[in-house]
């Protein structure tokens, strides 16, 4: 057994060989018999983890089934984990994997079994809760239906992985409610701005002078150019977008400069919290971090809530583009701003009148509407 103690140092240190390849660590014991122990556990795990990547590799060369397990590691890796919420992808890709299992063969996910998966989903409460509502179409869809296509479109896109059998995602699909443009009151936008935490309130107030969706929002200073008046960001899709640097939006972004090097928006932590994994998710109390879009999420629901708000954060973009449509009658303008490549989605979402503007159209009608006597007069003369 390959254990030894430098000089020096009190912990036993394992240093081996596995597959051609060279593992070595601290054991952090003193004891020889536990570090041989440890020094074989480690041997193990290379040997599994050795085995694990030649599967792999013959998996993505054709020369063996693309296992769930392996296909899910390699879109982690290359994809989910660049995603704004990478923490709820990873909790979706975990429970397909917990339901179908590691070994099960990407090419052999049938259409029963997909029907399976998302009647089992419809069938759950929110955050596993017994007295919660059920989950919604939208989010059954999202995290079941959607999160395999994705999956699939790699595997065959990227990977080059024959899927003759794909699933029909449309024959699987829920239908969900139709699409409500909520739009923020005024008296609303004053309590949010009175309640929502330092921080958190500059992102939100971004987010409603922006248009920007929740995942484009967690700027950093590189895609802010001062000089030339704009800022860019990557949509869904991976499409550039550019959006104009407003009055309002310089404001927002004049109080966030000096709070961080790399990041626009930050919060300052309310508690000290030593106890996380990795370190770089600890906190002491008063120093200043960058927003993340979970944290944020969970700030939201809170003040919304607290609040009695029914809003989405996603409305603030509804909002922002019903004021801009409201106060220009541009739809090109609402277009260019949301980074719609079709200006009939603009059209599908934003092109509504709420009863203030139809009150307001119905009393104007009113005032030019002609009189009795002048189309008497009219009927008379024709």
């Amino acid at each position: 057994m390959s254990v030894y103690k430098q000089q020096g140092r009190p912990y036993y240190m394992y240093d081996f060989q596995c597959g051609g390849r060279r593992f070595h660590g601290n054991t952090q014991t003193a004891n020889k018999a536990e570090a041989r122990a440890i020094e074989q556990r480690e041997r193990e795990a290379a040997k599994q983890q050795i085995a694990a990547e030649h599967a792999a590799a013959s998996a993505f060369r054709g020369e063996a089934p693309l296992t769930l397990s392996l296909a899910i590691a390699r879109y982690w890796e290359e994809a989910g984990r660049h995603h704004a919420g990478a923490a709820t992808t990873w909790v979706d890709l975990q429970r397909a994997l917990s339901h179908f299992g590691g070994a099960k063969r990407l090419d052999e996910i049938t259409d029963s079994d997909v029907a399976a998966y998302v009647a089992k989903r419809r069938g759950e409460r929110r955050k596993g809760k017994e007295k919660a509502a059920l989950v919604s179409p939208a989010t059954v869809n999202r995290t079941t239906i959607d999160l395999l296509r994705k999956l699939m479109t790699r595997a065959r896109k990227a990977w080059k992985i024959p899927l003759p059998d794909e699933p029909d995602w449309k024959v699987h699909r829920i239908k969900e409610r139709g699409e409500l443009v909520r739009e923020l009151r005024p008296s609303d936008e004053d309590r949010l701005v009175a309640s929502l935490a330092d921080g958190y309130r500059d992102i939100w107030r971004f987010a409603l002078a922006s248009g920007l969706r929740l995942g484009e929002c967690f700027l950093t200073w590189e895609q802010v150019d001062f000089e030339a008046g704009v800022i860019n960001v990557i949509q869904k899709g991976g499409r550039p977008h550019t959006i104009p640097i407003s009055r309002s939006i310089a404001a927002i972004l004049s109080t966030c400069r000096g709070h961080h090097d790399v990041y626009v928006f930050t919060y300052t932590a309310r508690r000290t919290i030593k106890w996380r994994k990795p370190a770089s998710a600890n906190r002491v109390k008063g120093q200043r971090y960058p927003v993340t879009y979970e944290g944020l999420k969970s700030e939201w629901q809170r003040t919304r809530d607290e609040l009695g708000l029914d809003l989405r954060f996603h409305d603030m973009r509804h909002t922002r583009a019903t004021r801009l449509l409201r106060s220009s009658g541009n739809l090109k303008a609402a277009q260019k701003l949301l980074g719609h490549a079709d200006i009939s989605t603009t059209a599908k979402f934003y092109a509504h009148v709420d009863m203030n503007d139809l009150r307001s159209l119905l009393d104007a009608e009113g005032k030019s509407a002609p009189t009795k006597n002048r189309l008497r007069g009219k009927a008379k003369t024709g």
